[in-house]
């Protein structure tokens, strides 16, 4: 278990830094991290986070001076463990708890022992109190400000927070144009890579998406995208007629789903930022796409010269409420306030494109079931300008994917598509 101590040190700096990105945080420390270990300490960073609300409240019943927590390093030291006795299997209690009471300081060792020997002699009950009990939050650990999101979409029973608290799975395209699904298939294998066939989409899925991108010479036809976000370029494509704005790229997979499945498109991909756009340039000269012009763009003030473009794609900066699994970080970060920063910007965003492109159908997205932030953004732009919404669940139910009809949009819930939780509206000019 010698990635304890690692996993503590990570998880102290990012409760020490609020608005800290968890997967960057993680990303930068398992650089020059020599262990190997790596998984178990991946794993149990997530699981952590993940399940905070719930280890928080199980470490409450222990303590004596509720008012007074214990430092920093200590509480997560007790998070680590807790999450460890109580949600894995893999290490024996008596290790767990040595390693956590070694790991603490001096002055902590005894408290934390006590805390853990408690939990031991009472660890049954408190696994049924939290299985079992009519707390939601609590079992999924999980927000209240999501959770009502989701009770809005008549998402929020036992089934579907289970699915948002699972671990994630990703999917791989490819250019269908450059490598066939067999071939596709041949090559997964070939890499040692574990993976489900998607054959409605045309993709595959895999837990093993980190030993994909450090396979860069053996699978460079590959890219990632959840099928959440091939939703979207599906619907482009299948709405598309010759010339398409894509108007917040980067990092890309849209764009570049979109001009595998549709060659005769012309695709105009920009994004505010150059660093976030440079990464979709090297996709776009890796799988040979020549029909995307990439540029710099600010959407509020875009530039002239794509008039003649038919559909606008705006999948706007958002919460990502809708991508818990990969980033669990958020089931207790996203607040009222940052809600609300992000759907004034949406509207600002949907409406400077309204008027830019007054001809052209929008496609708007987040990947986000929160309602200030989809149906809201769309209905005030729609009411403003006379637009109209098209149908897309026919054309996305034909995939498989499991849908809550909005008035504007539709919202894409857990499906057997492993997708990411997104809303999505076409909107149709006067």
């Amino acid at each position: 278990m010698n990635f304890l101590s690692p996993a503590a040190a990570i998880l102290v700096d990012y409760y020490r830094q609020p608005q800290a990105n968890l997967r960057l945080l993680l990303g930068r420390f398992l650089r020059d991290y020599a262990g190997s270990d790596k998984n178990a300490l991946t794993r149990t960073v997530y699981g952590v986070v993940r399940k905070e609300i719930a280890l928080e409240h199980v470490i409450g019943l222990f303590l004596k001076n509720k008012g007074q927590p214990p430092p920093l390093p200590t509480q997560v030291l007790l998070r680590i463990a807790v999450f460890l006795l109580l949600y894995s299997d893999s290490y024996p209690e008596y290790a767990v708890v040595n390693e956590a009471v070694t790991a603490a300081a001096k002055r902590d060792k005894p408290f934390v022992n006590a805390v853990l020997r408690q939990l031991l002699r009472r660890k049954q009950e408190v696994r049924e109190r939290l299985e079992r009990g009519d707390d939601l939050g609590l079992k999924f650990a999980i927000s209240p400000l999501l959770l009502a999101g989701l009770r809005r979409l008549a998402a929020a029973g036992a089934a579907d927070l289970e699915y948002l608290d699972r671990e994630p799975a990703f999917h791989l395209r490819f250019h269908p144009g450059r490598m066939t699904m067999e071939g596709a298939q041949r090559a997964l294998e070939a890499a040692g890579i574990p993976c489900r066939e998607l054959p409605a989409l045309g993709c595959f899925e895999t837990t093993a998406a980190g030993q994909v991108l450090d396979k860069p010479e053996q699978l460079g036809g590959f890219y990632v995208q959840n099928t959440g976000s091939q939703a979207v370029a599906l619907a482009a494509a299948a709405r598309a007629e010759r010339e398409v704005c894509d108007v917040a790229a980067a990092p890309g997979g849209k764009s570049l789903t979109l001009a595998c499945l549709r060659p005769d498109l012309k695709i105009w991909a920009s994004d505010v930022s150059p660093l976030r756009l440079r990464l979709l340039e090297q996709n776009i000269r890796r799988l040979r796409l020549d029909g995307i012009q990439s540029f710099t763009a600010d959407i509020l003030r875009y530039p002239p010269g794509r008039e003649a473009a038919d559909l606008v794609i705006l999948d706007a900066p958002c919460t990502a409420s809708g991508t818990l699994r990969k980033n669990p970080d958020l089931k207790n970060k996203i607040t009222a306030e940052t809600v609300q920063a992000n759907a004034a910007q949406q509207k600002l965003m949907l409406a400077s494109l309204a008027v830019r492109f007054p001809n052209a159908r929008i496609l708007y997205a987040v990947c986000s079931f929160l309602r200030e932030e989809s149906e809201e953004v769309v209905e005030k732009a729609a009411l403003a300008r006379g637009l109209k919404p098209e149908p897309l669940a026919p054309l996305l139910e034909k995939y498989g994917f499991r849908i809550h009809q909005g008035r504007f949009g539709v919202y894409l819930l857990p499906s057997d598509l492993n997708n990411d939780l997104f809303y999505i509206s076409l909107l149709e000019p006067k």
